[in-house]
């Protein structure tokens, strides 16, 4: 005679079921729309379950995912996989997705817009080739965003050279300025977990690592925390060779991991994409701050203005953030900047050219 079906079996009576993510309260607020732009691509593969799970906006927050990218066969193959998997994962927090080729679909209210795509560096074009190609691109992406998004929508452009295809993003959505960033996360990702390689030590246990200007350029230890105390305290020779070596590092990284791979690093990139997010969202811990590319009329650093530059920032939650302005620079570090600086001038101005030009371009086409 067994027991009766509102009876617990026996055979798990008095086991705790450990708490998973289905079993945390999801929010009855509206789902966060994110928008991300070149969806079908690799990091695009490894970014959209990390959305649907929760790591940008947490366990009890429902998200829409709006995804876009070319019309092209093969592209579309890829977006209905993708598609299909995002349906098989049952990502509980996933309220819904939707892959499309058209601009006005994929950005219809978002709160959030990821640009992952550019045009990248080929054999056989130079510098000013490719610089109007990501002009077109980047134009087209500003419209659509001033026309279709919240007015409070934070974009956050990944493909490189992130600082100059911001920059050509926010001239054409000027309502949005400011809140367009490019995304250094990673360089700052790679720097803290070489810091943590060299100290053996976790990588929870450093903070305050940046990366000044763009991508890949000068990544800065010397305001570091280690195991909660200043790396300034170690000696000028310690901190300048840290220093070479992890911008060196950060030079080689991405070709080594590709070279490694025979791919790129789009399980970092997706990863650095979360974190800049979920910080601008949630906040900074305190005594952290993080790097991100922002349009640069803030005064600090003697930088000069209507750049997007990375610097050291302290998010306060709800995408609202302040650059820290506090930190001292020894004399080498503030001739670097002046360089990267300059290289980012110097790009802005081509861009401006091509933005020129492209009308006539398009005649002609």
């Amino acid at each position: 005679m067994g027991a009766t079906s509102s009876q617990p079996n026996a055979c798990f009576s008095g086991l705790a079921r450990p708490v998973s993510r289905r079993d945390l309260p999801v929010s009855p607020q509206e789902p966060i729309v994110v928008t991300v732009c070149g969806a079908a691509g690799h990091i695009g593969y490894s970014l959209l379950p990390m959305i649907a799970a929760g790591e940008l906006f947490g366990p009890g927050r429902r998200v829409t995912l709006q995804c876009l990218d070319l019309n092209l066969p093969e592209v579309m193959d890829s977006m209905r996989g993708m598609e299909m998997e995002m349906q098989d994962g049952n990502f509980p927090l996933l309220h819904k997705v939707v892959f499309t080729t058209d601009d006005s679909e994929a950005f219809q209210g978002a709160d959030y817009a990821i640009l992952l795509g550019a045009f990248p560096k080929q054999d056989g074009l130079d510098k000013r080739e490719i610089m109007e190609k990501n002009v077109m691109i980047f134009r087209t992406m500003g419209r659509a965003l001033e026309k279709h998004v919240k007015p409070d929508c934070k974009v956050l452009v990944v493909g490189n050279p992130a600082h100059t295809n911001a920059w050509i993003c926010a001239q054409h959505a000027p309502s949005l300025r400011r809140n367009i960033f490019a995304l250094t996360r990673l360089d700052q990702n790679r720097a803290t977990g070489q810091m943590a390689h060299h100290f053996g030590i976790a990588v929870h246990e450093i903070r305050n690592v940046v990366v000044w200007g763009c991508h890949a350029k000068f990544p800065d230890v010397d305001h570091a925390v280690v195991k909660g105390k200043p790396l300034m305290s170690c000696s000028d020779a310690d901190r300048k060779g840290l220093n070479e070596l992890f911008r060196k590092e950060m030079q080689q990284r991405g070709a080594s991991i590709v070279k490694a791979r025979k791919a790129s690093s789009a399980m970092s990139t997706a990863r650095a994409i979360t974190d800049h997010i979920h910080d601008l969202h949630f906040g900074t811990r305190p005594g952290e701050f993080v790097s991100m590319g922002v349009w640069s009329d803030h005064g600090a650093y003697s930088i000069g203005d209507s750049l997007i530059f990375s610097v050291p920032v302290i998010c306060q939650g709800g995408g609202q953030y302040q650059v820290h302005k506090g930190l001292t620079l020894s004399t080498r570090s503030q001739e670097k900047l002046k360089q990267v600086e300059l290289e980012i001038l110097q790009d802005r101005d081509l861009a401006r050219q091509c933005m020129k030009t492209a009308p006539e371009r398009e005649r002609r086409a």
